[in-house]
């Protein structure tokens, strides 16, 4: 395999070692743009794959790039140069002391048996968990990131694979490639059970339809059984009224909370099962309380929604939180304070986006360090009007939020059920990004 080392100088210069060649990344383009297309053009060359070890500070990147684009990160092919290869040794060998070491002694008197402990068993105790990074071997087949390998499928590349039988990688930047990015996101670890809190004071700007959607992406790229949707409006909203599968009847958030052992919080997968309906997408729903002929005439409380929380902390990572309207209800306080991120939509009205400035002003003062994990969802619909929108976001990123934009969606607007393969596409690859928008603000804050 053709092997060479590049050293990147600069932001936007590097040099080929050996050669002479310097490249220099050209406006629009980053230095690894062009280190990438000349790496391709010397793979092309030499009609094989290259191996292009890329220092840079101090640190060295090894890469193999085949004459059909394709790049992924490997270890060297060559042996690993040693100090005692080099016959170099340290400067402050004098101050280096040995390895210190030690015994213990057992205390005169003790026997060589342990005595048992306080509950009757001998076994040993665990081992503490090491912590520290175990060693890898060069050996070892390189990681492969799930979809940074796979041909294209859309755009010019994605036409020619399809038609010529070609396996082109679509561009590092194409959209194409941002949104497996994404979807590698959605798919990461979180370091908790955490809430997405879907929030905006006025009603009918589409929480409920976001809601749905980003449990519905979130479940597609983390797998099924680990995201749940829940109604925390105070007296129930329009949730069953939205997903794909409807909910029985008897099935809320107040029947899960009656149910035995969900008093410890500690209720069988079984148990739960039984108060949540599973949807096309692998995420469950939790409906919340119509009945207005009920002996219980209460709105769900904040203490309700932590009790819930606590219940699905066991089970689940991820409660999307729908809210209502009325900030004063005891749910809503509990979905924003204990939220890992705040999503809310926008839609180009001036009264809505007027009351969710509003809120997000007072949440800066009730709850300081809330705006760090808001997203403003601006969205595209029936009555809108387009000359708010610079006002709009202006107003939001001034106050230093993330501010996302979200094409129209005739399911969204019509009030139908919310089906995942009836959705736009580009209504679908939006959903994608704002889902990893919010895991990122998770996982940075958390």
């Amino acid at each position: 395999m053709h092997e060479f080392t590049i050293e990147i100088v600069s932001d936007r210069v590097a040099r080929v070692a050996g050669t002479g060649d310097e490249l220099v990344a050209p406006v629009g383009k980053s230095i690894q743009d062009s280190i990438y297309e000349y790496s391709q053009k010397r793979a092309v060359d030499a009609g094989a794959p290259v191996e292009v070890a890329v220092h840079r500070s101090g640190r060295c990147t090894q890469v193999t790039v085949a004459p059909d684009g394709t790049a992924s990160r490997s270890a060297p092919t060559g042996p690993i140069p040693t100090s005692a290869d080099q016959g170099e040794e340290p400067a402050n060998a004098d101050m280096i002391a040995e390895e210190p070491v030690s015994i213990t002694l057992d205390a005169l008197g003790d026997t060589a048996h342990s005595a048992p402990d306080d509950a009757g068993q001998g076994s040993a105790p665990h081992p503490e968990y090491d912590a520290r990074r175990q060693p890898v071997s060069v050996l070892a087949a390189p990681g492969i990131i799930p979809g940074a390998t796979e041909p294209a499928r859309t755009g010019i590349r994605g036409r020619l694979n399809a038609v010529l039988g070609l396996s082109l990688s679509p561009k590092p930047s194409s959209t194409e490639m941002r949104l497996r990015v994404a979807a590698a996101t959605i798919a990461g670890p979180i370091p908790e059970f955490s809430t997405i809190t879907v929030a905006n004071t006025k009603g009918g700007v589409g929480k409920t339809p976001i809601a749905v959607g980003l449990a519905q992406t979130l479940a597609t790229h983390r797998g099924g059984a680990t995201v749940v949707c829940a109604d925390l409006a105070e007296s129930g909203g329009s949730l069953a009224d939205r997903v794909s599968v409807p909910p029985p009847g008897e099935q809320n958030i107040f029947g899960l909370l009656a149910a035995d052992q969900a008093a410890t919080g500690h209720l069988r997968p079984s148990a739960l099962g039984r108060h949540l309906t599973r949807q096309p997408s692998g995420e469950d729903i939790v409906a919340g309380h119509h009945d207005l002929t009920a002996t219980r005439h209460v709105g769900l409380s904040g203490d309700d929604a932590a009790a819930l929380a606590s219940i699905l902390a066991h089970h689940r990572e991820i409660l999307v939180a729908d809210t209502g309207n009325n900030p004063l209800a005891g749910s809503w306080q509990w979905a924003v304070s204990e939220a890992g991120a705040l999503v809310v939509p926008v839609p180009l009205r001036r009264d809505a986006a007027t009351t969710a400035h509003r809120m997000l002003l007072d949440l800066a003062t009730t709850h300081p360090g809330r705006l760090d994990r808001t997203v403003v969802i601006i969205t595209d619909g029936p009555g809108d009007t387009p000359m708010v929108e610079s006002d709009t976001v202006d107003a939001f990123i001034a106050l230093g939020v993330q501010v996302l934009r979200m094409p129209y969606e005739p399911l969204f607007a019509g009030g139908e059920r919310i089906v995942p393969s009836r959705l736009r596409c580009t209504t679908t690859d939006s959903l994608t990004v704002i889902a990893a928008t919010v895991v990122d603000l998770i996982t940075s804050t958390g």
